[in-house]
Parts: C-alpha cells; structure tokens; sequence
C-alpha cells in the first residue's frame, strides 16, 4: 500500500472512531456513561472500518500462474557433406625410381 493509502486509511478511522463518540455522548446530563459511547465509537468505527475496508477490495482474486519451465535445450544435428572428390593426383614411381604424378579416378 502506499503512504496516501496508509495515511487516508488512518484518518478515516480516527475520524470515525471521534464522530461516534461525538454522536453517542449526549451533551447535557450527569449521568456515567462515557465508557459505553467508547465503546459503541470503538465498535462502530471496527466495523465501519471493515465495511470500507472490504468495499476497496477487489470482488475476486487474481489467479495465480506459475512460470512455465524452460524450454528443453535444442541440439541440432550438422551433417558433413562427405566429400568424393572426383578425381585425385598420387605420386607413382616407375621401374627405374623416377617419380611422376598420375590421375587417379574412383569408379
């Protein structure tokens, strides 16, 4: 709650609490009854405070959701293009040891 809020809820009841212990004291007569008009303020201004109290709530309550887990983590699959090369260079020798490149193609 806010301060305005504390501070107006405050008033409110203290104002109600004095204004029923103004109305329920007769000015003018000698008679002991001032610890049953606090009594009735003390009342009166608990339940007027309930009743106010109850009016500024909402008439339902909010539904509560819980957050949704994380989602599983995702791994994707790479493929390796596998490489055929179409035709190759090897080194060969001949009957005399020289060396000399020669095509290679798979069939």
């Amino acid at each position: 709650m806010s301060i305005f809020r504390n501070v107006m809820s405050a008033g409110l009841a203290t104002s109600m609490v004095g204004l029923s212990l103004v109305a329920t004291a007769p000015a003018a007569q000698a008679r002991d009854h001032f610890w049953g008009g606090v009594a009735a303020g003390a009342v009166g201004g608990i339940i007027g405070g309930a009743l106010i109290n109850e009016a500024r709530r909402p008439a339902y309550a909010y539904p509560v959701y819980e957050a949704p887990p994380p989602p599983p983590p995702v791994y994707r699959t790479y493929y390796r293009p596998v490489y055929v090369p179409a035709c190759h260079y090897e080194w060969r020798h001949n009957e005399w040891g020289d060396g000399y490149r020669v095509q290679v193609c798979p069939r």
